[in-house]
């Protein structure tokens, strides 16, 4: 089986990912999707990466404003995973309702209720086929409620803790 084909899409569902949104705003313009590709980089100083697809809204806006909050979900925030996740431009506009949103230092919508909001200054944008590797120095963090993390796994979302017992012999 190549890489290229279904096979690849399959092995990465097994690639259980922690779920966060990335935000940014421009001229009071705010947007954001749902991301599981992030990770830290650095710690001195801390570093963070996202990767985004270079096609939507909020990748023009990153590139523009270079400032973005990664917000760590936990576990019963998939509703607004799945609202950040949506394409549909209908949505795109009442992606921040229902929910408390912040302005960071940098200017960045911060979730009130993720369980770490970082604050962040985009240093450098790195083009790779459809998306872009976002780096980000951290400025601030924010700490909200202790909790489980949201993860993806399997097409869906998940704790990390039912994932764990259910794989486990």
């Amino acid at each position: 089986m190549s890489a290229a084909d279904a096979g690849f899409k399959n092995a990465m569902r097994l690639l259980a990912g922690g779920v966060t949104i990335v935000a940014t705003s421009l001229d009071g313009e705010k947007t954001g999707l749902t991301a599981t590709a992030v990770c830290s980089l650095a710690l001195s100083p801390p570093r963070v990466l996202a990767c985004v697809n270079r096609g939507g809204r909020t990748y023009e806006l990153l590139s523009k404003s270079r400032i973005m909050s990664v917000n760590l979900l936990a576990e019963g925030h998939e509703e607004l995973a799945r609202r950040f996740a949506a394409k549909r431009a209908s949505q795109a506009e009442d992606r921040f309702v229902n929910s408390e949103w912040r302005t960071a230092v940098t200017g960045a919508p911060l979730f009130a209720g993720a369980l770490a909001a970082l604050d962040c200054r985009i240093t450098d944008i790195i083009p790779l086929d459809t998306h872009s590797i976002l780096v980000g120095v951290v400025e601030e963090i924010h700490f909200g409620p202790r909790g489980r993390p949201l993860v993806h796994f399997e097409g869906g979302y998940t704790s990390l803790l039912s994932t764990l017992s259910e794989t486990l012999p």
